[in-house]
Order: structure tokens, then sequence, then C-alpha cells
């Protein structure tokens, strides 16, 4: 049996039952396109150290799949803690399962990151990058990934009946998951998150344009979801017309929740804002960008200063208020 078999095996009989849609989903992910090219058509009795060991050396140098990351060609630490920590919990479920004596992944260790990497985007970033979206065309679903801090998964797969507009809240479904072009519905918990008024305006010129669709954005030729692939492209396009080529789209999450934090927000809000499961985690992840010192060492490397941290939190809490 190869590695590649025993994946197959070990998603559909493991995996599938004990994840949650959206893991499951991101550990398909790093399965095809970094496991399986590396290490997938070794037998699985066979595969040793080293050959793991070569591997995780290769993916961290030249892994990335994504010129606009700061680590292409490479892979970061965050990613390649999770490729590490899915090929051990496969393998050590192959122990389990009587298939091989040892795990050739643990003699790896890659050490939880202490905080996220975040790059705030200043006052005139936000504003040059809300322009060049709406000159593109997608105006809507990139100031609702600033204002509310979604992920790329979840605006894929947002519906209009997630939107209340009478309340001015849109209702993230964390078990809906997007499988080849369809959306899926899974049992899973919701969380809700408060629009502006200019982004629930933005919103309903957004449904006007394709009123017939159950979904809040939808590629035009086809009338299915975007892929993620399709928002990466957008993201990438509306940064190269605004000069920006160093934000990532998770830079849009992270600035939403570090302004928001700036504005007073409390940690418990910003947590559910963004679907943490723990306040804990977001204050691991955000709270020395309140900090004095963190202010310095963004000043020092030409990033936000505190300055205009602040008059991006006062840019962000005009979109913010009601």
């Amino acid at each position: 049996m190869t590695l590649k078999e025993y994946i197959v095996h070990w998603q559909e009989v493991y995996d599938k039952n004990q994840s949650r849609p959206t893991t499951y989903a991101a550990h398909g992910y790093l399965f095809k396109n970094h496991i399986l090219p590396g290490l997938g058509d070794i037998p699985l009795e066979k595969l040793t150290t080293k050959q793991v060991g070569d591997f995780l050396e290769e993916r961290k140098h030249f892994g990335g799949h994504r010129p606009e990351s700061p680590e292409y060609p490479g892979l970061g630490e965050h990613t390649m803690r999770h490729i590490h920590r899915l090929l051990q919990q496969c393998l050590d479920q192959a122990m389990r399962d009587g298939l091989i004596t040892d795990n050739p992944a643990r003699a790896f260790r890659y050490p939880k990151p202490r905080k996220v990497s975040a790059n705030v985007l200043t006052p005139s970033e936000v504003e040059d990058y809300l322009d060049a979206a709406e000159r593109f065309g997608h105006l809507p679903m990139f100031l609702l990934a600033l204002t509310a801090g979604l992920r790329q998964r979840e605006l894929i797969a947002l519906k209009w009946s997630d939107l209340n507009v009478k309340k001015r809240t849109l209702t993230i479904s964390e078990g809906r998951s997007m499988e080849r072009r369809e959306l899926v519905e899974y049992k899973g918990g919701t969380r809700s998150i408060s629009l502006t008024p200019e982004v629930v305006k933005l919103l309903l010129e957004e449904h006007a344009r394709h009123p017939s669709s159950p979904l809040m954005f939808m590629h035009p030729a086809t009338q299915k979801p975007y892929s993620p692939q399709m928002v990466r492209r957008f993201h990438s396009e509306i940064i190269r017309e605004a000069g920006l080529d160093h934000i990532r789209f998770e830079d849009l999450r992270h600035t939403c929740a570090v302004l928001s934090l700036q504005n007073g927000v409390g940690v418990e809000e910003v947590a559910q804002m963004l679907g943490h499961f723990r306040a804990a985690m977001t204050r691991q992840n955000y709270e020395d960008y309140l900090t004095h010192e963190t202010s310095k060492r963004m000043d020092e490397s030409g990033k936000a200063t505190e300055k205009e941290l602040q008059q991006a939190a006062d840019l962000l809490d005009g979109l913010l208020k009601f």
C-alpha cells in the first residue's frame, strides 16, 4: 500500500467522520497540493525519516503556490506546521492500524507560532484598496472582507438569506462548505456579524444585479459560487491596480481585527466576529499590536506607525458605525 492509498482510506474512514467540513476541506487541500505530490507514491511501510525530512525542507523553501505571499517561493511557518501535523496525524493512525511500526514524521517538530503574522493596512492603503476594488466591480465583496473580517471560504459561501437588512446583520453558517463549485450544508454553528449601512446598501445593489440567485457572490457566466482561486485572482488584480503588492488577502482580516481592538471593541467581541472558538486565541494573536513595543517595531520596519494605526482605526470606525 502506498502512502497515497492509505491517505484516501484515512480521509474516508477517519477524517471525514471526525472533522468539521471546513477542516476536512483544508486537509484535502494540503494533501492534494503538498503531501501527495511529494510522498504519495512511496510504499507506506518503506517511508523513512530522511524522506519525510527532505520533503519538509523542500516544501519550506519551494512549496509556495501564491506569488503574492511574502514567503514565496517557500511556505510560512503556519503552513509548514499544518502540513507536518496532518502527516503526523495520518501516520499515527497507520501505526494504530498495525500497518507501520513507527511514525517517521515524529522526528520533526514545528512549534506553534506565538502570534499571527499580520500586516495592518494604513488609511491610505485602505482607501487605495477599496477604490481599486470598486473599479473592478468587486467592492461589496472586499469591503465586507475588510469590515467584517470574513475568511475567504466564508465569503464565497454566503447566501442572500444570510442577510437581515432590517437588523443590518449577517449570519455566517460555519457548517456550510463549497465543494466542486456547489454549496453543501453540514451541521454546524452560526455567528452573527453587524454590518454598516454602507455595506448593506452595497449588498442590496449587488442583489439587484442577480436577484434570482440565492448566492450573494456568484460567477456571472456559470452562476455558481466563486472558487477560492478566483477570489485570490481578484485580490491580486486589486493590489496590482492599487500598487499594494505586499498585501495578502488575510491581511484584510488582520486589519479588521487589529483596528477593531484599536477602536475599543472588546477581545471577546472581536473573537466572536472572527469566529475564533476562544477569546484567548484572539488575545494571543493580536494583543501585541496594541502595545508600544509593537508599534515601535512596526515603525522601524517601515510598516504602519502608531499614528497611522489610529488613523486607520478611525477610518474603520466610520465604516463600522451604525
